[in-house]
């Protein structure tokens, strides 16, 4: 099978995140294709060649990858360093007035090992009766029944917890060079 020489540009906040970017992109384009698409997604990322450019141009590294990277495998290096949340508080928390009262009830509730809820009744005799039918079913199971409130009425939401970017923040610039199956 041929190879096709290819490059592109993709950000993010580190160079693995933005591979995994410009990966689904040529997933997205060019589809599967048995591996043999042409495109990003019939290779691999192997080498961070970013410590390079300490001491070669871009122009010199693009050159040397281009002449060394195996077909197959892709190479990349960091373009623009990303600019990261220096913040000291990174969330920001959007309260939610409850207008009225909350109203709760009381509910019994059984629980497998896992921590699913797999039976529930307003009753202890009900969820127990419950429970019992279902471990009778399920052999294997081993259900705790726990005693639990519940919101009946009322506003369940009285948060929102959101991350908080900084006015500088911004992702990197990262290039790929890569020798793709075709």
């Amino acid at each position: 099978m041929g190879a096709v020489l290819i490059d592109s540009y993709s950000k993010g906040k580190n160079i693995s995140e933005a591979w995994d970017d410009l990966y689904e992109s040529a997933e997205d384009y060019s589809g599967h294709q048995q591996g043999y698409s042409g495109d990003f997604n019939s290779c691999r990322f192997t080498k961070d060649l970013t410590s390079r450019l300490t001491y070669t141009s871009k122009k010199e590294l693009d050159e040397y990858i281009e002449e060394n990277v195996p077909k197959g495998e892709a190479w990349g290096y960091c373009v623009t360093e990303p600019k990261i949340n220096n913040n000291k508080i990174k969330s920001a928390v959007h309260n939610i007035v409850q207008k009225g009262a909350r109203k709760w009830e009381t509910v019994y509730e059984a629980m497998d090992s896992e921590g699913n809820i797999v039976v529930s009744a307003p009753t202890q005799t009900e969820c127990i009766k419950k429970a019992r039918a279902y471990v009778e079913k399920n052999n294997t199971r081993k259900l705790e029944i726990i005693i639990s409130k519940r919101l009946s009425s009322g506003n369940h939401q009285c948060a929102i917890v959101e991350y908080k970017k900084s006015t500088n923040e911004a992702p990197g610039k990262y290039k790929f060079i890569a020798l793709a199956r075709c």
